[in-house]
């Protein structure tokens, strides 16, 4: 694919800096961050807009093998010279101690395990990883049902959201199935409706669209809530979402048949896709109290969810 031609006029940029340089380069290129995104996804090497903003302002820098590699087709779709940005990547930062703290945001790509798959996927409802922030979510509730097989049998999610921009008409949740014998069905929803179904079928990734009952404009409040049935064979042992802007309420339920509850169950989060679990919480189940909730105020960016093992 070629660059588009971009002026390599203006004051030089100090060696080391990268945010600096990929800020003046993305200004010189006249290109908005959706169209550098959209390009980096046709060379299939995607990060998302919020990515790219992330990295011009110095929040984080590319440091995981695939985003590097991104860098360098970022430099000819900038038209820099080859190696340009890339030498001006610091050093990693330590890991093991970095932790986000709530209210602040994250890239995409630092929590998503497999983000090339989604990106994939919401492409083919025309969307790309930073309209997942629209509208916004003030709270989640996801609730999951355990059937007596011990498998993933459905979800019900409720959100309050809040449109950040005008005519928002639109939601988009993802969800990735262990097996995708046939699509997952919408079986309820109230405050939306669904729309187009997509999927990643290699990684079983999966993209729903819903319309809002009615159009948001910018400061809206609504409520909406919907619940999926999943293909049989969902034999995962952990549910989990991601939270990468701020948020101010998440709940994530799980409960199980009562002929099957598994040996131990704990809630975790996840800080980032390259650390490890922190524990928050164990659960002691039973016919009477076969569920477990997992409830944070303003968390921090990263995954929250829950995990079991059976006997």
């Amino acid at each position: 694919m070629e660059s588009p031609t971009a002026s390599h006029s203006g004051p030089p940029v100090a060696p080391g800096e990268f945010s600096t340089a990929l800020r003046v380069a993305i200004q010189r290129s006249h290109l908005s961050l959706e169209e550098i995104a959209s390009l980096l996804r046709e060379n299939r090497t995607p990060v998302s807009a919020s990515t790219l903003s992330y990295w011009q302002n110095g929040n984080n820098q590319p440091e995981r093998t695939r985003s590097v590699a991104a860098v360098g087709v970022l430099e000819r779709i900038l038209d820099q010279p080859a190696g340009s940005l890339t030498c001006l990547i610091g050093p990693r930062k330590p890991r093991g101690r970095w932790l986000p703290r709530p209210g602040t945001s994250m890239a995409y790509d630092q929590l998503w395990k497999a983000p090339e798959a989604v990106v994939r996927a919401l492409a083919k409802i025309d969307a790309g990883p930073e309209d997942l922030d629209h509208p916004a979510k003030l709270s989640q509730h996801l609730s999951y049902r355990i059937d007596h097989a011990g498998h993933e049998e459905s979800v019900r999610v409720r959100r309050l959201i809040r449109a950040e921009r005008d005519n928002v008409t639109r939601m988009i949740f993802v969800t990735r199935c262990v097996t995708l014998p046939q699509p997952p069905m919408v079986t309820f929803a109230e405050g939306c409706r669904p729309a187009r179904f997509r999927a990643d079928v290699p990684t079983s990734t999966c993209v729903f669209e819903f319309l809002l009952d009615r159009p948001l404009h910018a400061g809206d409040l609504a409520s909406v809530e919907f619940a999926l049935r999943f293909p049989p064979g969902q034999t995962d042992q952990h549910a989990e979402i991601a939270v990468w802007t701020p948020t101010r309420e998440l709940v994530v339920q799980v409960s199980f048949d009562p002929r099957r509850l598994p040996d131990r169950c704990h809630a975790y989060w996840q800080p980032r896709n390259t650390l490890p679990w922190q524990h928050k919480g164990d659960a002691r189940l039973n016919a009477t109290t076969p569920g477990f909730q997992y409830i944070a105020l303003d968390p921090p960016p990263g995954q929250h969810g829950i995990t079991w093992q059976w006997r």
